[in-house]
């Protein structure tokens, strides 16, 4: 086993055999390359990993001869790609709110549900009521599945606690959880998410407290790496979220936006003028925000499953073209709008939605989405010096993975150079 310096936070040691291994014998190998402008195909190709790391990427007989010493993993005429990369969920959380969504279906509105009770307001009730010790191991299943579904690397975001408390909680949460896992986990602060009841009429006193206590405890307590807003006329304003995520920037934390859900109001052009990691949602974004964000190199993160439940449409495929945007796709899961737990389900949805191409929805769950997390040197392709991140996959070509639904399961997942089996197969529980 290799053990990687503790302050590295993405290499830590994993189970299983990594020192120097080949993996070959696959229908191809595809990956972007490593500046994410395009896919490359290598029929029948191999992947070296040595120290956790990609080695070398090409033809499978030439790396073969090359590498005499390298243990050899056939793919069994698979396809293998990069492992993917969610790059937006809301994954700790207690309770589930699918009677709410019967009632959506029955056509009482979203309002209506929320004054009774529901909505987000009911999850933060059901995850403040919920042991610690649930929620931490809650989180570190769900971090399973994604790995068991091809995930690799994952962005958890807090947001159900609401208060100062509530958030430093789930951070902590958050932190002891991704211990038990093989899966790299990017911790997200989401601050701005919606006004907790006990702060009602005191709208500014909550904001000063999370700029000035919450920020720099996070800080302090090295609790996450980004910190994101809510910015929508149901939730926060952009003069609210700007001064928040200013705040974050100064102390050195990455920013995201949670942009032009409901209503085009100046998220996506908020996130351009602060440099941000990313914009998320972007249903209402009009083709000048998508360029905006463009200029700022600011990934536009698209979320298929949200979109589908609230009945919104997202943009084509040739707008996206035309903007000169980076584009990913995430899952988004939450209870509420997206209880969506497989990637890949979520790339064929967006293949149908606006019209992606094979390699470009490739890119939307690899490159792109690990360049949203700032880990796209690392993570995402399978380029010499990457982490040795690759899914095996059950099928032979890459139009295949936003073809079939119920998606293509993975026949075997790689995470830092370990050969992992599926925990279905293999029964493993993380400590």
């Amino acid at each position: 086993m290799t053990v990687f310096p503790a302050s590295d936070p993405h290499g830590k040691a994993v189970a299983g055999r990594t020192s120097y291994l080949v993996l070959h014998n696959t229908a191809e190998v595809v990956t972007p390359d490593a500046d994410g402008t395009r896919v490359l195909r290598y029929p029948k190709g191999a992947v070296v990993f040595r120290d956790g790391r990609v080695l070398e990427v090409g033809p499978g007989a030439e790396l073969l001869r090359r590498h005499g010493d390298a243990r050899p993993i056939s793919a069994n005429g698979r396809l293998v790609t990069p492992g993917l990369v969610d790059c937006h969920t809301h994954m700790i959380f207690a309770g589930h709110r699918a009677l709410e969504f019967q009632r959506r279906l029955a056509g009482e509105s979203y309002a209506a549900i929320a004054a009774g009770g529901g909505g987000i307001r009911a999850t933060v009730a059901a995850t403040g009521a919920e042991r610690d010790d649930v929620l931490e191991k809650g989180l570190a299943a769900r971090l399973e599945r994604w790995r068991a579904n091809g995930c690799t690397t994952v962005e958890v975001k807090s947001g159900y606690g609401l208060t100062p408390s509530g958030e430093l909680r789930l951070l902590e949460l958050m932190r002891a959880a991704v211990a038990r896992v093989p899966v790299r986990v990017v911790r997200t602060a989401l601050l701005l998410h919606a006004l907790p009841e006990a702060y009602q009429g005191r709208r500014e006193t909550y904001l000063a407290e999370m700029r000035e206590r919450t920020l720099p405890e996070i800080v302090r307590r090295d609790f996450a790496s980004a910190v994101d807003a809510f910015c929508d006329p149901v939730a926060f304003t952009v003069d609210e979220s700007r001064a928040l995520l200013a705040a974050a920037k100064a102390l050195g934390l990455a920013v995201r936006v949670h942009a032009d859900q409901t209503k085009r109001s100046g998220g996506a052009v908020l996130a351009a003028e602060l440099g941000a990691a990313s914009a998320d949602h972007l249903e209402c974004a009009s083709e000048e925000d998508w360029r905006a964000l463009a200029a700022a190199g600011t990934v536009g993160v698209l979320l298929p499953a949200a979109a589908l439940t609230l009945g919104q449409k997202l943009p084509r495929a040739k707008l996206l073209r035309a903007s000169g945007a980076r584009v990913a796709v995430a899952t988004d899961f939450n209870p509420g709008t997206a209880p969506a737990q497989s990637l890949l389900e979520c790339a064929a949805l967006a293949a149908r939605q606006f019209g992606l191409t094979a390699e470009e929805t490739l890119l939307a769950v690899t490159w792109n989405a690990a360049k949203a997390l700032g880990l796209e040197a690392q993570v995402g392709h399978l380029n010499p010096g990457a982490w040795g991140d690759a899914v095996a996959w059950e099928c032979e070509s890459l139009e295949e993975l936003p073809y079939w639904m119920p998606a293509v399961r993975p026949d075997c997942v790689f995470i830092r150079g370990a050969d992992l089996a599926l925990p279905a197969v293999e029964r493993r529980v993380w400590p």
